[in-house]
Order: C-alpha cells, then structure tokens, then sequence
C-alpha cells in the first residue's frame, strides 16, 4: 500500500498536520505549502502546530518545528500532539523544551 503524504490544514490559528510525515512522504511541495500556511499565522500570538492527525512520524516533525520557529522566533509556538517517538527525538535533539501540550 502506498504511503499517505502529509496534509496541512491552517484554520484557527493552527496548522494540522495528517498523514505520514516522514522522509519519504514531506515532498518540497508539500514542505512549501506547510511553509506558506506558517505565514498565515504571522498575526497570531501564539500560533501552535497539531500533529495529533500524523499517523507515521519521524525526524521530518523536528524539521517541521524548526520551520516554524524560524519563520516567527518571537512567537510563543505551541506544538500540540506529537507522536511519542518524535517528542523522544526532540529530548535527544536538545529541543524538547519546544513541546507544549
């Protein structure tokens, strides 16, 4: 069975992501949509990214993060639901402190 891409939704001050987020599936399309959706958050105070819909995750997420913090560094991201195994990515990555519930 094919894999399924990642989709990103913005709506409510939030993106949320679903689908397989991993190095096979995040194509540079969808890595600039993603990008694209962060830029309408840029009035929001405390923007925050959902990955409670990513069904496979890997290190992609950590890359998806950084995004984000890079696109608005003075903004207090919040990044919801994600998947166990990349929030242990995070803590052996030294940016577990980016996750908030």
């Amino acid at each position: 069975m094919a894999a399924e891409p990642m989709h990103s939704e913005c709506r409510d001050e939030t993106v949320y992501l679903s689908g397989e987020v991993t190095v096979s599936t995040v194509t540079a399309p969808l890595f600039r949509a993603y990008c694209q959706q962060l830029g309408y958050l840029k009035n929001s105070p405390a923007p925050a990214i959902d990955f409670s819909g990513v069904n496979q995750a890997d290190s992609v997420c950590i890359s998806l993060m950084a995004a984000a913090k890079r696109s608005r560094p003075e903004a207090a991201w919040v990044f919801r639901g994600l998947p166990a195994g990349v929030a242990a990515l995070a803590e052996l990555y030294e940016v577990g402190g980016w996750i908030t519930s």
